[in-house]
């Protein structure tokens, strides 16, 4: 151990930790594919604001966004106009803010645990939270979630450390700026946890002189001048819109019923935590234990303690007992509000999982120093077990087929091909169990090395698991689930057919030459991966029935029809006859995928109506031929 507690009490720490939370989050950030329908709003209004140089207000395929505050969008434009630009649709580089909070977060843990504890408990806890399932998977995706997280880290570690004597007005300083980012970033959340953090803090202790810095004057201004001047800016250039739908549409339903099909039961977040806090898991327990033990010892304790402790030792213990009331009052009030509401995502409890790790990793570190570890030990380790084999068993190609076959199943008639085409897909990707016993051996490490009480064994053992099994389940397991990606379906389908909108980046990576559409039309899909793929290069569902352009405005219009849908497939009958109509000729491409955004079999077909009759059973020699074995007998029409 001594190697390693020279590592955290170097300033190579913090670069240990955020090359870790790099390392963890790079595969991903390139691998998983644009994910609906949140990640896909988020981005596509970046990519807007980005392109029309407006930075007040948001929108989302010309329509105004008037839920989510500003600061993310402002965020990925920054970073998109660095790398890639708003052309090019990489939505990897939209990820790039979130994977930069996530880092922080992990970092401000360390920065906010050296104000609690030691600087060994500080780096454990760091190292947890940098390891999350939540987190991690949160750094992979362009929304405002994990730079929340680490902004707002940083602004309780500023509490942290003016509550512990180390701060000064400068950290008061801090503490606002941040909380002003936390409200552009997403409204009252930040607000919500500093401020019932610090009124628990005073209903507890009655106490409230260590808060003296959050007066000075030059942090209040700044957190005026930062936060004000979008809100009224918005306001105007909205005609007073934004704030009314933001509260009256986003905030206030989610608060009185479950908004958007987001519901879940009083202690849902609780019943998560073991599972988002992986593989944290195996510490949590005796974090959250020792964490009780302190805040309401024993009557035994007290007396024993009273009669042996010197007035050093009262003092250290005082000060350790204030730690941890700092870290039950960060968790217990939000926590308490989020159980609560009635609408629950899982990602909403992530500002309060920084406070947990600190937990776990004084309790790690009362472990390292005493080589006691009594209470918690064996239902810690059940609990990380349980979640180990459900993390492993998941992708198991037989669990796997069972989910394929059942989502198969509601396409009918056609569940047969439809499930035989998804499990070739799967099958072509050779992974077997790999995924599983990987993350099997990774646990089993870790496991023998808590057995063994071996500390460094445990921790590269906990970063092991991150690796094979967040990272895993991010850059291999879900990318490759195909049957559940109906984006890339539907760009899949375009492609066959040299339907791939002019201009965009899809239609130059296509390698189709000669003719392209203008634009394509969407029928009863609109899913948001889709639009920020596409652009401004896609229209979506408005018009009932087709109307094929003149060959002047577009020579080749395209549709992309989910004919799963009544409305779709009345349409697509109503674009065939249209195109009989004109004596053009009409080519398809058909793909079947299940919607994980609404949980509906979608089976969606591209159209593209060519200016001319079809040549009696042949393909028009500028068009590539279809080279996707699923559709090679996509039907083509003569009319």
């Amino acid at each position: 151990m001594a190697s390693f507690d020279r590592l955290t009490e170097s300033r190579w720490a913090y670069a240990v930790l955020a090359g870790l939370v790099f390392l963890l989050a790079l595969p991903g950030l390139f691998a998983l594919p644009t994910l609906d329908r949140d990640e896909g709003r988020f981005a596509e209004a970046s990519s807007e604001m980005l392109e029309s140089g407006d930075y007040v207000v948001i929108r989302y395929h010309d329509d105004l966004r008037n839920k989510k505050p500003v600061a993310i969008h402002w965020f990925q434009s920054a970073i998109v106009a660095i790398t890639s630009g708003a052309a090019e649709r990489n939505i990897a580089d939209y990820r790039i803010p979130s994977m930069l909070g996530a880092i922080l977060a992990a970092v401000g843990t360390m920065w906010a645990g050296t104000a609690l504890f030691n600087r060994r408990a500080a780096f454990l806890g760091a190292l947890i939270v940098g390891t999350t399932l939540l987190l991690t998977t949160e750094a992979n995706i362009a929304k405002t979630d994990a730079a929340q997280c680490g902004i707002l880290v940083l602004g309780m570690g500023a509490l942290a450390h003016m509550r512990a004597g180390t701060g000064g007005k400068w950290h008061g300083v801090l503490f606002w700026v941040c909380l002003s980012f936390g409200v552009l970033l997403k409204g009252p959340i930040a607000p919500l946890v500093c401020f019932s953090t610090i009124a628990a803090l005073f209903l507890w202790e009655r106490r409230l002189a260590w808060a003296r810095p959050l007066l000075y004057w030059v942090g209040l201004s700044l957190f005026c001048i930062l936060t004000i001047p979008w809100y009224i800016a918005v306001q105007i250039a909205t005609q007073g819109d934004f704030l009314s739908e933001a509260v009256r549409v986003d905030l206030a339903p989610k608060l009185v019923e479950a908004a958007e099909g987001h519901s879940g039961p009083p202690g849902m977040h609780t019943a998560a935590l073991p599972l988002l806090f992986w593989p944290g898991t195996l510490l949590l327990i005796p974090g959250i234990w020792l964490a009780v033990s302190k805040l309401f010892p024993s009557r035994r304790n007290k007396d024993s303690a009273s009669t042996a402790r010197s007035a050093t030792a009262a003092a250290w213990e005082e000060r350790e007992a204030a730690a941890w009331r700092f870290l039950a009052c960060w968790i217990v009030p939000s926590w308490i509000v989020f159980e609560i509401a009635p609408t629950k995502l899982v990602h909403y409890t992530l500002p309060m999982y920084p406070a947990f790790a600190l937990l776990a990793g004084a309790a790690a570190d009362h472990w390292f120093s005493t080589n006691d570890w009594k209470q918690g030990r064996w239902l810690s380790l059940g609990l990380f077990a349980a979640v180990t084999l459900v993390l492993a068993i998941a992708p198991t190609p037989w669990v796997l087929g069972d989910i394929r076959a059942d989502a198969a199943s509601d396409f009918g008639a056609l569940a047969d091909r439809v499930a035989a085409t998804w499990q070739q897909a799967w099958d072509s990707t050779y992974l077997w169990l790999w995924p599983t016993i990987l993350i099997l051996l990774a646990a089993g490490g870790t496991i023998y090395a808590l057995v063994k009480k071996n500390p460094i064994g445990l921790i590269a053992g906990l970063v092991a698991c991150s690796v094979v099994g967040g990272v895993g389940y991010r850059a291999v397991i879900l990318p490759n689930q195909s049957w559940m990606l109906s984006t890339n379906a539907s760009l899949s389908a375009l492609k066959e057919i040299c339907a791939l909108p002019e201009g965009s980046q899809q239609w130059r990576a296509s390698g189709c030459q000669g003719r392209a559409p203008k634009i394509v039309r969407a029928i009863s899909f609109a899913e948001p991966s889709l639009v920020f793929e596409l652009g401004n290069k896609i229209t979506l569902p408005g018009e009932s029935t087709p109307v094929i352009p003149a060959i002047a405005e577009d020579n080749r219009p395209a549709w992309l029809i989910n004919v799963g849908d009544a409305d779709g497939k009345k349409a697509l009958g109503e674009l065939v006859q249209a195109a009989a109509a004109a004596d053009r000729c009409i080519r398809l491409a058909r793909r079947f995928a299940f919607n994980y955004s609404n949980g509906d079999p979608s089976v969606l077909v591209a159209a593209v109506v060519e200016p001319g009759g079809c040549p009696s059973g042949a393909t028009p020699p500028d068009l590539r031929p279809s080279t996707d074995e699923e559709d090679a007998d996509a039907p083509e029409l003569d009319r």
